[in-house]
Parts: C-alpha cells; sequence; structure tokens
C-alpha cells in the first residue's frame, strides 16, 4: 500500500534554497554517491510569482529516505540557480526560438568518465494542440557540466553536423523522445534513453533508443529499437523506433516518465493515462516488462504527474517523488513534489505465460531457461477478455482503493 512520507515542496523543504513552488523532481546518482534531483518551474514562494526558473538542482545524500529525503545543498549556493543559460521567450501557448517558453528538465545522467549529461524540452504551446491531443515542444535539448559536481552548464554540441546543438528535433524519428529518461546498464558502454511524443500524447507509447557513453554527442551512433519486415524486434542505427509500451487503457495518454535500475532489475515509472502513477520493471534495459502495477491512483491524489522512483530504493521499500498542481478558478493549494513510499513487487512477466497476454521479445534469452525470446516487449493486455485484463492489474496491487479504482477505470475509461 503506498504512503505518502513527506511534502519535499514548501519553505522547509526546497523552500531552503528559494524554491517553495516546484515540481518534477527527477533524482539522478552521481558517481560521488550523493544523487542530484532536478526540477522544473521553480518559484521563490508560489507558483506564477517571483524568482521563476527552471531547472535547478538539489544535492541529497542521506540513505534513510524511508525516514524523507533531505536536501543538502543546491546548484547554486544558498538560491537554488536556473542551472541552463537560455531566456524564456513568448507567452504559454506562443513559445519562441531559440528557447521556447520555459525549458523542462528530463533527465540527468553521471557518464563514467565524470561528465555530466541533462536533457530538457522547450515548450512551443501548453495548450493541446498536436494530432496527439497534448502540447506541444520545439526540441528535447541535451546539456553538459565538465565540474566535477556539476555546478555549471552548457549546450552540448553535435560534432558531426553544423557544430550546433544537440538537440532531438520534434519530427522524424527524433519525435519520439521529446520527454526522456536515461540509464546506463551494468556492464555495457550503452546509455539506454526511453522516450516519448511530446507532453502526454493519447495513444502514443514509450520508445527505447541507445547510444555508446561514449559518443552522445556523435548522432550517427544512436541506434534505435523496433521491428524489422519479419515482425522481430532490433537494434537499427535508422529505425524504427517502435513503442515498447502503450498505454494500457485505449487512446490513453503516457505522461512524464522516469527509469532506474534497482537491485539489477530495470524499473520504469510513468503516468499510464486515467490508472494514475505505475511502475513496470524488466530483466534487461529492452524488456519484457511486467504488467503496470498502480502505485498511486487519481483517486489518492486527483492531480499527480511525474512519477519517478528514487536509486536508494530497493525493490521490496521504494521511495517515489510524485508531483501535484490542483489549480483551478479558486486559486491552488499546493504546487510541489511529495515523497510516496511503494513496493515494487508484483505480478511478473513470467506469471502471464497460461495468458494470451503473455508475449517477449526476439533476440533476447529468458532469463530463466536461457532460450531464445520471442513476439511483443509487455503484455497485451486489451488482446484479453476484460474481466481477465482487471484480474491481471488488481493482482499487482494490495490495496482495495486501487483495485476499485482498476476495476472502475478499465470499464468506465477516464475518472474525470
Amino acid at each position: 500500500m503506498a504512503r505518502m512520507v513527506r511534502e519535499l515542496s514548501g519553505p522547509r523543504g526546497t523552500g531552503r534554497f528559494g524554491a517553495a513552488a516546484t515540481d518534477l523532481g527527477y533524482p539522478a546518482l552521481t558517481n560521488h554517491g550523493y544523487t542530484i534531483t532536478i526540477f522544473g518551474d521553480s518559484f521563490d514562494e508560489r507558483v506564477g510569482g517571483p524568482g521563476w526558473r527552471s531547472p535547478i538542482g538539489l544535492r541529497q545524500s542521506n540513505r534513510d529516505i524511508e525516514r524523507g529525503i533531505d536536501w543538502d545543498n543546491a546548484i547554486g549556493g544558498a538560491y537554488a540557480k536556473q542551472m541552463i543559460n537560455y531566456r524564456h521567450s513568448g507567452g504559454p501557448d506562443s513559445g519562441k526560438l531559440p528557447d521556447g517558453f520555459t525549458n523542462i528538465p528530463c533527465d540527468l545522467i553521471h557518464l563514467p568518465d565524470g561528465r555530466f549529461m541533462m536533457t530538457t524540452f522547450a515548450i512551443k504551446a501548453w495548450g493541446p494542440v498536436t494530432e496527439g491531443r497534448s502540447w506541444e515542444t520545439f526540441h528535447s535539448r541535451m546539456w553538459t557540466s565538465t565540474d566535477e559536481h556539476g555546478e555549471n552548464w552548457v549546450r552540448s554540441w553535435d560534432v558531426e553536423r553544423d557544430h550546433g546543438n544537440f538537440d532531438f528535433p520534434n519530427a522524424g524519428i527524433w519525435r519520439h523522445f521529446q520527454n526522456n529518461s536515461m540509464i546506463l546498464w551494468p556492464g555495457e558502454d550503452h546509455v539506454y534513453i526511453y522516450g516519448t511524443n511530446s507532453g502526454r500524447w493519447h495513444g502514443g507509447g514509450i520508445h527505447l533508443a541507445r547510444v555508446s557513453w561514449r559518443t552522445m554527442w556523435e548522432r550517427s551512433t544512436y541506434e534505435f529499437f523496433g521491428r524489422d519486415s519479419s515482425g522481430a524486434w532490433g537494434w537499427n542505427a535508422c529505425g524504427p523506433a517502435d513503442p515498447i509500451i502503450a498505454p494500457t487503457i485505449p487512446d490513453g495518454a503516457i505522461g512524464e516518465l522516469g527509469t532506474q535500475v534497482i537491485d539489477g532489475t530495470v524499473v520504469l515509472s510513468y503516468l499510464d493515462g486515467p490508472l494514475g502513477a505505475v511502475t513496470r520493471a524488466a530483466p534487461r534495459p529492452e524488456g519484457p516488462w511486467t504488467p503496470p502495477r498502480v502505485q498511486v491512483s487519481w483517486r489518492e491524489e486527483p492531480f499527480l504527474y511525474a512519477p519517478t522512483i528514487h536509486p536508494y530504493s530497493s525493490l521490496n521499500r521504494a521511495q517515489m517523488l510524485l508531483s501535484a498542481w490542483p489549480h483551478d478558478e479558486n486559486g491552488t493549494e499546493f504546487y510541489g513534489v511529495r515523497q510516496w513510499e511503494v513496493s515494487l513487487r508484483g505480478v511478473g512477466w513470467a506469471d502471464l505465460e497460461s495468458t494470451p497476454a503473455r508475449e517477449s521479445i526476439a533476440g533476447l534469452a529468458d532469463p530463466r531457461s536461457g532460450e531464445p525470446l520471442r513476439g511483443e516487449l509487455h503484455p497485451i493486455l486489451d488482446r484479453i477478455p476484460l474481466d481477465e485484463r482487471i484480474a491481471v492489474l488488481a493482482d499487482c496491487s494490495d490495496d482495495g482503493v486501487q483495485r476499485d479504482h482498476i476495476e472502475r477505470v478499465c470499464r468506465d475509461g477516464y475518472p474525470h
């Protein structure tokens, strides 16, 4: 059962560094052992007030996170500074180039050679203006820091082309990586990048790319995971990048996502349409994936978004950072990040072998038998009867309120 542990925003949390109002909160483990958590649009005291900047970063080292995450210091000193150099241009639905209305952080990673890499996306319009009924970005951009503790950041350059900014343009295959999250897989040189189309794209899924950490600024070295003409999954420099995970509810929208390696397992966390904040796990970066486990539903947190697991977590006892913004004509009571305790245990992919939903991957080995796997990357839950689909999802939950919520949204769709 999920349990709210602490409000991480507010005067006694992020407010200690001049950012009482802030959202997102994506934690990344550094080579030094502490974490850097990056936040989105941040304000001195209240959303829309003075001190607007994005992103900001806070460092944290306490390992007893079950009792609450505590911030040690901020990038920038006593007052958390905007980590990257750009100008907020245009309005919320009329962002202007070169940098857009605001730059929202996606993820941060610390490479083996000590270099930091961070990605952000530039907002063109916050309104639901795309064919996916979502907001729109100009691009996602990579930034880098060679400082020992990531204090100063510059744009990352595309060394193979015009030596301009290394952007993931919102076009072609790169449009699938506007919102993205990165992991280094132990024993490999690859950075795996999970991505979605801009915003919360109705009917869109999660895509996967990889690149050597040594060549992240060389575009020709990126590979994308997709099906070939025979339907088999594999890596290809030109794509395609087919969705490795789809929304659980038909025409649902997958929102902000986070990725961590926890106890040797890949853990994805994301907003899964009307289900709420969910996690899936896999034995390798490609999959195959467990069914979604609802961690926090809309009934528990009606305005949730951007779930991410803290890297100090374990599979049995994990800590999730989750944003909320209950804004309406009556004003905003809370704009910030809360810490929730969750469990990453649940029904595994092997448990679905007796159902039509049990499918797997070509080109990978079954972690139990070593035999090659074929088929899809995740359980295709809409291919099984509704009652069985509800049962599979409910088996991933240990909470009666969540089970009731799962059945309701599977039968009726969005709760609000």
